[in-house]
């Protein structure tokens, strides 16, 4: 083999090794990890999170990750099909944040709320979340359980709390909630930025960049001149003149022995 080609054959082999390893690192990089709790918003105080217990990890990779153009939303492209306009609706929508460790102004919590109404005595509905970043895409977040809503009861209120975990950059998102039937799947309103603009813009970021701030360095003990050095306070005395003291202690200690009767 040609000695010059080694070190070519070289740097191409660590080359390669190196991007077999970074590639699975990127891939986990880009996953999406989520954790998400729901269920009626009475079921617990407004200025509170739900339940440790009652949040579901799920994670999706990258080629999992579900997305659509926002040009493209269910309500611009619903057909004729659907259920009849105004069978049931979005009434009212909120979001809230939760949970900012570093103190930056981006939170890791995000809660949806929801109020929707029905022409029914009660009608079951699921619910579908995106996020956007970009401006570009919505990415699918979280799709809820039926549920029922009753008439136009303003109690009936349900809520979603998601917890972005990985794979979410720190940024600037809107929101967009999508109500469905759950009897036939079919499309029936939607409450996002063009609803409200607490749906727009809303600063969040992943656990793993919201990092809690580093202890303050601690204080440096001050020297020892500095705690025994002669500052005017009373008997302080300084190490220079420590060492005449003791010399002074033992010839005074000598003399006061020669000078005993023997």
């Amino acid at each position: 083999m040609n000695a010059r080609l080694l070190p070519s054959l070289a740097i191409a082999s660590l080359a390669l090794m190196a991007s077999a390893h970074a590639a699975p690192e990127a891939q986990a990089a880009a996953a999406r990890v989520t954790r998400s709790a729901e269920g009626p918003a009475g079921d617990h105080a407004a200025d509170e999170l739900r339940e440790p217990q009652s949040f579901t990890v799920t994670r999706r990779d990258l080629d999992e990750v579900v997305t659509k153009p926002r040009a493209s939303t269910s309500k611009s492209i619903q057909s004729a099909a659907s259920i009849t306009p105004g069978d049931s609706w979005i009434y009212d929508a909120s979001t809230a944040l939760f949970v900012d460790d570093d103190y930056d102004g981006y939170y890791r919590y995000l809660r949806v709320r929801l109020d929707a109404d029905t022409i029914y005595t009660v009608a079951y509905v699921y619910a579908e979340i995106y996020i956007s970043a970009d401006g570009n895409a919505w990415e699918f977040l979280y799709g809820t359980n039926d549920f029922p809503i009753w008439g136009t009861d303003p109690d009936d209120d349900y809520e979603v709390e998601t917890e972005l975990v990985s794979g979410y950059s720190t940024g600037r998102y809107d929101v967009l909630v999508e109500l469905y039937s759950a009897d036939t799947g079919e499309f029936l309103d939607e409450y996002g930025p063009n609803e409200s603009p607490y749906f727009s813009v809303l600063p969040l970021e992943d656990s793993e960049r919201d990092g809690a701030p580093p202890p303050p360095a601690p204080t440096p003990p001050a020297s020892p001149i500095e705690l025994l050095g002669d500052d005017g306070g009373g008997g302080a005395i300084s190490w220079l003149t420590l060492p005449g003291l003791l010399g002074a202690l033992v010839w005074r200690r000598r003399r006061v022995s020669a000078a005993r009767p023997r």
